[in-house]
């Protein structure tokens, strides 16, 4: 008999990589049979092929954000998406459930919760979403990236662990020169036009500086030929590309990082201890990514740029400032690294473990097919 375990999430890097640092952990300490279930994007695939994790996909319709007409589209395939998902769980028979949120974990989750399968969930941001909400009603154990402020959570079913993030993030040797004082600007798997564009702006403004100057720049598919045809006219030392599988190095390397303040990028700068520029997405569900980036703003690891705010002139400014002061940088650095959970993935499985202790000491486990 083997512990079988799912793990819902995707559709997004911020809910798949905790996901895959969760399923290595249950894999490491339990030799457990770990499957996803996702949405049917190839990028998704791609990634869980890397790591060897088995899935399945879901087929379900985000609700937030979306227009009218696509929320109606949302709430009417809302009951196909649970049936699909019901009878997916049926055939798996998983001792447990773990939801990482997005909007594939609601019907998932509401499913698991209807077969009386244990249900775990983690809320990776400041503010709760929608989905995390409502599956917080059925959830026997709810963790936490960031303390619930607002109480929208059950406190009696909370735990605050962290955000599991990949191992590499915590082991990673590259060491870091004094010079070039170098800046990674990286905007999420989807990119950020208006940071690539703001960085093009800055080059000019930081002209005379260029010799002690180097930049990593994640540009996303749009903007990388315009990105790098700026640096090579202004004379800039950098390395550009529209993604990179080596993010951990590049912020080994690194010694401002600029990007936006989604859950796991705020706890892969924690875990390698780098002060953050943090221009929060400002369409993000509930301004989350301002709430979360506020967090480590207040804790010293990081400064604030609205993205209304982020220009050219901001960033040459900003940059010049940290140049100009090790000290304030050691200082941020120190205020960042002391907000890591590196045993966050750990604690999660060893939460998930718990449920399935019942009062008599007995452990689910997956009968497999049989």
């Amino acid at each position: 008999m083997s512990l079988r375990v799912v793990i819902v999430g995707g559709g997004t890097g911020g809910h798949l990589f905790p996901g895959i640092a969760v399923g290595q952990e249950f894999r490491r300490l339990f030799k457990a049979e770990v499957i996803f279930l996702t949405t049917p994007k190839a990028v998704t695939r791609r990634v869980l092929g890397q790591y060897g994790l088995s899935w399945e996909e879901v087929q379900c319709r985000a609700l937030k954000g979306q227009g009218l007409f696509g929320r109606i589209r949302a709430c009417w395939s809302l009951p196909g998406s649970i049936w699909q998902a019901w009878r997916c769980l049926r055939r798996l028979k998983p001792a447990l459930v773990l939801g990482m949120g997005g909007h594939v974990a609601g019907p998932v989750g509401l499913a698991a919760a209807g077969l009386g399968i244990p249900l775990a969930i983690h809320e990776q941001n400041t503010i709760p979403g929608v989905t995390n909400c409502l599956l917080a009603r059925r959830a026997r154990r709810v963790f936490l990236s960031f303390p619930d402020v607002q109480g929208k959570l059950p406190a009696e079913r909370c735990r605050l662990t962290g955000n599991p993030i990949r191992g590499e993030f915590f082991q990673v040797s590259v060491a870091r020169k004094a010079r070039p004082f170098t800046v990674l600007v990286m905007g999420g798997s989807q990119g950020a036009h208006h940071l690539n564009v703001a960085v093009v702006e800055a080059l000019g403004e930081l002209a005379d500086l260029k010799g002690e100057l180097q930049f990593f720049h994640l540009t996303g598919e749009a903007d990388e030929e315009m990105v790098k045809a700026a640096y090579g006219g202004e004379g800039f030392g950098a390395e550009v590309a529209a993604f990179s599988g080596e993010v951990a190095s590049l912020m080994a390397r690194a010694h401002l990082v600029v990007c936006r303040a989604g859950a796991s990028t705020l706890a892969e700068l924690a875990a390698m201890g780098r002060a953050g520029l943090l221009v929060p997405y400002p369409f993000a569900a509930n301004n989350h990514q301002e709430y979360n980036a506020r967090y480590f703003e207040a804790a010293g690891g990081a400064e604030v740029v609205l993205n209304k705010d982020f220009t050219g002139e901001v960033l040459a400014a900003k940059i010049r400032q940290l140049m100009a002061s090790p000290e304030e940088l050691a200082g941020r650095e120190a205020a960042s690294k002391s907000l890591a959970k590196p045993q966050a993935a750990r604690e999660i499985v060893e939460g998930c473990m718990e449920l399935l202790c019942a009062e008599d000491g007995k452990i689910w486990l997956s009968q497999g097919d049989g």
